[in-house]
């Protein structure tokens, strides 16, 4: 497995891929979340699962606990590579960070994404009622990203693994705690948003404010499932970015 960049891991380098797709995960997660994902989509997409500090192969690194410094430390490193056709999907703190990752992009001037794709977090922010508390002591923090869910049980019950896990999920949270919206115009892409039905963490109500968001909105896309939906789903949800980006290469 090539490590071409610190960024990112490429489960199946496809040298030759016409798009690249830079996936990022949900709090608590990491590049394996999409371990999956190239088997299920064509030649012409290279995914690009990308990998914060603090995760596997990154673990001497700090964990970001705050948005503006992980936008930032993304932008500076992988500032070179996106050029040319390349396209976003998050799944919740992933999709926070693709969103203003997009939005600094824009900024800048830079060649913006030709998709941007979120999942399970609206721009305007989680409900905080709905996350666990970093300042939460360990026993109240872990029950509350137990019910959250995404996360084996079993972590749970081994007092090792957890101890390695909680800093890491603490950090995630702070640094989803820390995002503020700042209301902008439209973005001049095509945005789709996804989430699970009975999502109890990002009710559904809430991702129609993705609309707001582009010149090109292409729906709210709801598939069986809650906050979790893409573990159950990647099939359906790969097949939908093939869809959406095709134009984007054909040609």
């Amino acid at each position: 497995m090539p490590r071409s960049n610190p960024w990112y891991l490429t489960y199946l380098p496809r040298p030759d891929a016409r798009l690249r797709l830079y996936c990022f995960a949900c709090a608590g997660s990491g590049p394996s979340f999409f371990r999956g994902w190239p088997e299920l989509l064509p030649p012409w997409i290279e995914v690009r699962a990308v990998r914060l500090p603090g995760r596997p192969g990154r673990h001497r690194e700090a964990a970001f606990t705050d948005a503006d410094q992980a936008v930032k430390g993304l932008l500076d490193g992988l500032a070179e590579e996106l050029t040319g056709d390349y396209a976003f999907f998050g799944h919740s703190m992933g999709a926070l960070l693709a969103y203003r990752m997009t939005r600094e992009l824009l900024a800048s001037k830079a060649t913006l994404p030709r998709l941007l794709a979120g999942a399970s977090w609206p721009p305007q922010g989680a409900p905080t009622s709905s996350m666990p508390d970093p300042a939460d002591d360990d026993a109240d923090f872990a029950a509350s990203c137990r019910r959250l869910g995404g996360v084996p049980d079993e972590m749970f019950d081994d007092p090792a693994i957890l101890g390695l896990t909680l800093p890491l999920l603490r950090a995630d949270f702070a640094l989803c705690h820390s995002y503020t919206y700042d209301p902008a115009p439209p973005l001049p892409l095509p945005v789709v948003a996804l989430n699970g039905s009975e999502d109890s963490v990002i009710p559904p109500h809430l991702m129609t404010t993705w609309q707001e968001q582009s010149e090109d909105f292409r729906g709210l896309r709801l598939y069986p499932g809650g906050h979790f939906f893409v573990h159950d789903h990647a099939q359906e949800v790969t097949a939908l970015l093939t869809e959406l980006l095709a134009p984007a290469v054909e040609g």
